[in-house]
């Protein structure tokens, strides 16, 4: 093959566009508040800005704490139902006239009107256990919205860092495309002049079309990821969105491992929270059972008055006033009640296996998840060195390719090797910051 012999002021001109790491990425922003415009739909969001954005607009979040309302609505017509009962009847009788023989006295049936007011209240042991299961329900929703809270977070958080990543990995195609074109032409002016082949210059050609091919997919992946990002922290369909920070913002290699010093505190864990909750209403539907077998005591006081609206002989045996004291006792329900108490005692033992089982899988995940973030950073340290060595290579071939020692596809192929160690970089922080969020979210931080 032949060699091309460039001029020194040539090779400066390729390898000014080296695409390493740091010089590619965009200008450095600070994190800022959130920047409204005119119309409300232009915002420029730091990574917390959209989490505290979507804390407070995210609709999942909205319907969550909805539901405890509506839980604390159900559990006050629980003990509404122990409570006296008030209740007002207005009637209104008319016989036509007509007359009743009582022992030979007629009597004429006039039409008349009745008031009736009733005050009525009853307590079992199945209405009080009622009442708390339905303040633990309660309780269960309020933990529910801190897990969503803390999955809103975490979506939040691993979608925005996505997009740094491929935004990131954008640009740095982009810049492998810049250094191949000018390649390919300096290439081709060689081929012209006879001192390279043409095949060179259509190899390169071949691989600047895969890589744009390339950046056109990661940005309509990019774009899918905004859309996410809009719909994850509330915003309207037609928002547009400006990330203020860059990717270098997700690297800090002094803190990273901090969390695999901390140790899970079971208490401290969302689902198992839940599950312990769920454990106390499974205590109560059991005590539920066996109050069916307990006596059920209501009271009602009524207060009636008759008004006739024509004058003669009325009949009325109606008393004014009424109290009634009922008790009412459970005597046989051909083994229904019993076997009510043996179903809650197996659903409770199935509920001490499930939360046994779940202590254990979530010490083991523990462990997993120290483990995974432990070796996306090593993984992450040992990508950040490949960098530094294959932007020595790329500039060893440059150098060589100044003096004929090297070809065009020599140049061209250590180019692509450094952008897929500046492409593997990328993938190893977002691996890492991924690995992180896990754990953050078993750990509850």
């Amino acid at each position: 093959m032949k060699r091309i012999t460039l001029s020194a002021a040539t090779l400066v001109a390729l390898l000014s566009v080296t695409p390493e790491i740091v010089a590619q990425s965009t200008e450095s922003t600070q994190q800022t508040s959130i920047v409204a415009q005119n119309d409300n739909k232009k915002m420029s969001l730091s990574l917390q800005d959209a989490i505290n954005y979507a804390l407070e607009h995210n609709r999942k979040l909205k319907n969550a704490s909805l539901e405890v309302q509506k839980a604390e609505m159900q559990r006050w017509q629980t003990i509404a139902q122990m409570l006296p009962q008030i209740d007002g009847n207005f009637q209104y009788t008319n016989m036509f006239n007509q007359e009743m023989d009582l022992m030979g006295q007629k009597m004429k049936m006039n039409p008349y009107g009745q008031m009736t007011f009733q005050a009525s209240a009853g307590v079992s042991v199945q209405g009080i256990i009622g009442a708390q299961m339905q303040r633990m329900a309660k309780e269960m929703q309020e933990i529910n919205v801190q897990k969503s809270q803390q999955e809103t977070k975490y979506q939040v958080e691993s979608t925005y860092t996505t997009i740094l990543a491929l935004e990131q990995t954008v640009r740095l195609l982009e810049t492998n495309v810049e250094n191949l074109e000018k390649l390919k032409s300096m290439t081709e002016n060689a081929v012209k002049a006879g001192v390279a082949e043409k095949n060179d210059a259509d190899q390169i050609s071949i691989q600047v079309a895969s890589i744009k091919s390339s950046v056109n997919s990661t940005k309509r992946s990019i774009e899918a990821l905004y859309n996410a990002l809009i719909l994850n922290i509330g915003a309207d369909s037609d928002a547009e969105i400006t990330l203020t920070q860059n990717f270098e913002d997700l690297v800090n290699d002094g803190t990273i491992l901090e969390l695999t010093n901390s140790n899970l505190d079971l208490n401290q864990n969302l689902d198992y929270q839940m599950l312990t909750k769920s454990s106390e209403i499974t205590d109560k539907q059991k005590q539920m059972a066996v109050a069916a077998f307990f006596p059920t005591v209501g009271v009602a006081l009524q207060n009636t008055h008759k008004h006739y609206f024509t004058d003669g002989m009325n009949f009325d045996m109606t008393p004014t006033n009424t109290f009634v004291a009922t008790l009412s006792v459970p005597i046989f329900s051909s083994g229904k009640r019993t076997c009510a108490v043996k179903e809650a005692k197996i659903a409770q033992i199935e509920q001490v296996n499930t939360v046994e089982d779940t202590e254990i899988g979530l010490k083991i995940q523990e462990k997993q998840l120290k483990y995974n973030l432990t070796s996306a950073y090593e993984n992450y340290t040992v990508q950040k060195e490949n960098i530094k060595v294959m932007s020595s290579v790329f500039n060893s071939y440059g150098e060589k390719f100044k003096y004929g020692r090297a070809s065009s596809m020599d140049v061209t192929n250590s180019s692509m090797n450094l952008t897929t160690a500046q492409t593997n970089y990328v993938n190893s922080v977002l691996e890492m910051v991924n690995a992180n969020i896990e754990l953050k979210k078993l750990l509850n931080k």
